[in-house]
């Protein structure tokens, strides 16, 4: 069978999933193919998180660079805004840094070495971006001293609105980016959900994890059709068959990351939720690799031009 969706079929997985958008109105701003993909599928600009390649990356930058444009990747995301001086050499391979992630302690003011905190404050990351022409800018993570409680997790996006402000003033979108310890039920709520009651849907967008969701036993699908409107990125991960509920992050073994297409997501029902609620951007991402990360990110992309979604 063909990985690939018809026409009859994208429709049939907005409809399942209830996607709470007409067809017509969907059809008008989403034009299908007649026989095989929406017209523009993410994988005409796919997407990667560079972390995938951290090791290589570290070794040889424009080495790493070089060999994701010629694999077919179009859209970066950066894990260190130090690097952000390489955009000129992205630019000239034929690609575009969409974004990149920083640190939570330029927004919370707590560091994993709280004896050596960095020099730089949020607003030079702010003007790294803005000089760089990077226009999206996410907390990648959250330390154990911002997930002790719910409390912890209501002050980092109280925390994170105000970071949104000084962002946005400088036209950079604020963002952040889920784990699998927000998923976990805590005291009649997780939470995603406490901090989402008071982060500002326009100066903090979301970036959905899909693997993270997934191994925290939540329906991705589910969560982009409720979140429509909030999320401006999807992390597109892959999670191994039969790995264990998770709320730690921390705990998940190596294996569990595949490459797209090997494990349990279920891309398809993703992506059509995504064109539907008009997310604009996908990267690729694969913490660990068993074979070469290379031909890991080869394998996701293959994977998303055949699904032509």
């Amino acid at each position: 069978m063909k990985p690939s969706l018809t026409r009859k079929e994208f429709m049939k997985l907005a409809a399942t999933t209830a996607l709470a958008i007409p067809a017509a109105s969907l059809l008008g701003r989403n034009p299908i193919f007649e026989d095989i993909s929406v017209a523009h599928p993410y994988s005409a600009h796919p997407g990667l998180q560079l972390y995938t390649l951290r090791e290589k990356f570290a070794k040889d930058p424009e080495g790493t660079l070089k060999k994701v444009a010629q694999i077919g990747y179009k859209d970066l995301e950066f894990f260190d805004p130090a690097k952000l001086s390489m955009a000129s050499q992205v630019k000239n391979l034929g690609m575009k840094i969409i974004s990149t992630h920083f640190q939570p302690g330029y927004v919370t003011g707590n560091w994993a070495n709280p004896e050596n905190p960095p020099k730089e404050k949020l607003e030079d990351i702010i003007e790294l971006c803005a000089k760089a022409g990077v226009k999206n800018l996410g907390v990648g993570f959250l330390y154990p001293a911002d997930r002790k409680s719910l409390d912890t997790y209501k002050s980092f996006a109280e925390k994170a609105n105000k970071a949104g402000e000084k962002s946005k003033a400088a036209g950079v979108q604020l963002y952040y980016h889920n784990h699998s310890f927000e998923f976990k039920p805590t005291d009649g709520t997780t939470p995603l959900e406490a901090m989402l009651a008071i982060l500002d849907k326009d100066l903090v967008k979301l970036e959905l994890d899909v693997f993270w969701t997934s191994v925290s036993g939540n329906n991705p699908t589910e969560w982009i059709q409720k979140l429509k409107g909030r999320i401006k990125f999807l992390h597109l991960k892959d999670l191994k068959k039969d790995t264990p509920q998770d709320f730690t992050t921390s705990d998940v073994k190596p294996e569990a990351f595949v490459a797209l297409g090997e494990g349990v997501v279920d891309f398809k029902s993703v992506l059509a939720a995504a064109h539907a609620t008009d997310i604009p951007f996908t990267f690729v991402e694969q913490d660990h690799s068993a074979v070469d990360p290379f031909d890991s990110i080869a394998k996701s992309l293959a994977y998303l031009k055949k699904l032509a979604l």
